[in-house]
């Protein structure tokens, strides 16, 4: 029904049969599905809590990428930290809308980006990958129509990472 980015881990919604898949795939276009991620990224991000909002679209110096770009679809991130770690910020963060890459793209036109995103940021001695966990999907049964919740916890390659952070 949906996708995640290479190498973001997470909960993912697949549906049972074509009906439901359109229903849910309806949820998705409509914005009505809750999505929440949590991202490690380099730097300690003020203020607490705030909305990235800039349009996105592909960048138009490398066409594998997607970038800020005033002629772009309409993006809104909304993210809260969680901690700071030394010279990290744990967030959680919710996308309002669905773009390729949204997190990565708007993390990083801010000047955070995302810990081990070497298509944004940079590589990392932390991980093998991007610190991008799916960790939270909220949507509307289409069977019944009653809301639910699922969960996924950190992968052992992120915690461990945080661990690490820790530890340090």
């Amino acid at each position: 029904v949906h996708r995640l980015d290479k190498d973001t881990s997470g909960v993912m919604v697949v549906a049972k049969n074509e009906p439901a898949r359109l229903d849910l795939a309806r949820q998705f276009e409509v914005h009505s599905v809750a999505k929440t991620y949590q991202a490690l990224i380099k730097g300690q991000l003020t203020p607490e809590s705030g909305i990235i909002e800039a349009p996105i679209g592909r960048d138009p110096r490398n066409r594998k990428r997607m970038a800020v770009v005033t002629e772009g679809r309409p993006a809104r991130t909304q993210y809260d930290v969680v901690c700071y770690i030394d010279n990290y910020t744990l967030l959680e963060v919710r996308t309002e809308t669905g773009r390729t890459h949204q997190i990565r793209v708007h993390l990083a036109a801010i000047g955070y980006p995302v810990v081990g995103d070497t298509t944004y940021g940079t590589k990392s001695d932390l991980l093998s990958r991007q610190f991008l966990h799916a960790c939270r999907l909220g949507f509307t049964l289409p069977s019944n129509g009653k809301y639910v919740e699922f969960i996924s916890d950190l992968p052992s390659d992120l915690a461990k990472a945080l661990e690490t952070l820790n530890r340090d």
